[in-house]
Order: structure tokens, then C-alpha cells, then sequence
């Protein structure tokens, strides 16, 4: 057993190991009053000043704090703009273009950042896309952004479906 009275330097080795735990544990933004800047989206404060992620760095952001988007396209046989009943899908039939990276359609686009404006191109073989490109901004996190791509025969596609053939 080791008496503290004839080793201080035990004790002070103990009292070093206790400091450097509470130092760990105890975030440094507990000690200043918080401002309006350190609250989140739901209102809690926002712990990023310990001394844990000034080491390792902060932890990353969870899948629902990016925008996602899910794209379908649809013939639009009256031209209405309206997807009614009887339109079909078309599956794989046009692509949507976001960032240079191409995706057949039925598209489901994760991990859109929050504040950013996006360019969705569309194209088609055999089926035209009515609307070519659009616009979408993520405003918020975990945003569901659903578009609908109405589609019209392409002209080729279109005399071979009066003639029959």
C-alpha cells in the first residue's frame, strides 16, 4: 500500500491522472455563455469545442443531414404535364445528368448538401423529356425533393407507332 504522506510524488501522479480525465471529459464550451451561433436546426446547443475532437476531429454528418432527391419520368401521352391515369414509367428509358455523373431513371440521388444549387439535365433515347433541365436548391436538412420527368415519343419513336410497326 502506498502512503501518500512519505511519496508525494505518488500522490502527485494521481492527482495528474484525475486532472487529465476531467480535462477529457468536460467540453470547454460549458465554461463560456453560449451564443446564438452555437445552436442547431433543433434548437440544442452544439458541443464542438472538447478536447476529444480538437484531436480527432469532429464526427461526420449523418445521412438525414443531406438533401436527397428522387427522380421519375413518365410518358405523358396527352402532353399535359400532369401524370394521369394510364401513363407508364420509363424505366430506364431516360437519364438524369447531376454533376457529370449519369443516372438511369428510376433515380434515387443521396447526399446533396445542404445551401447548394443543382443542375439536373435530362435526356432520353426514343422518349423526349419536356422539361431538358432543372433547378434545385437544398434548403434544408434531410430534404425529400421528388421530380417528375413527363416524356414524349421521340419523332422517330413517334411515326413508327402510327405506322405499326
Amino acid at each position: 500500500m502506498i502512503t501518500y504522506r512519505t511519496n508525494p510524488a505518488a500522490l502527485v501522479r494521481v492527482l495528474l491522472q484525475v486532472l487529465l480525465v476531467a480535462l477529457l471529459l468536460v467540453p470547454s464550451s460549458g465554461w463560456s455563455a453560449k451564443g446564438s451561433e452555437e445552436f442547431n436546426v433543433e434548437g440544442g446547443a452544439v458541443k464542438k469545442e472538447n478536447l476529444f475532437n480538437l484531436l480527432f476531429g469532429g464526427a461526420p454528418l449523418m445521412p438525414t443531414q443531406h438533401g436527397t432527391v428522387i427522380v421519375e419520368a413518365y410518358h405523358d401521352k396527352n402532353d399535359n404535364q400532369l401524370r394521369d391515369l394510364g401513363e407508364e414509367s420509363l424505366d430506364q428509358a431516360v437519364v438524369c445528368i447531376v454533376e457529370e455523373i449519369v443516372y438511369p431513371i428510376p433515380a434515387f440521388i443521396p447526399g446533396l448538401d445542404n445551401g447548394m444549387n443543382y443542375t439536373f439535365l435530362f435526356e432520353g433515347d426514343g422518349f423526349q423529356p419536356s422539361i431538358k433541365q432543372k433547378e434545385v436548391f437544398i434548403k434544408k436538412r434531410g430534404q425529400i425533393i421528388r421530380i417528375n420527368v413527363p416524356c414524349r415519343r421521340g419523332l422517330r419513336q413517334a411515326v413508327h407507332a402510327q405506322l405499326g410497326s
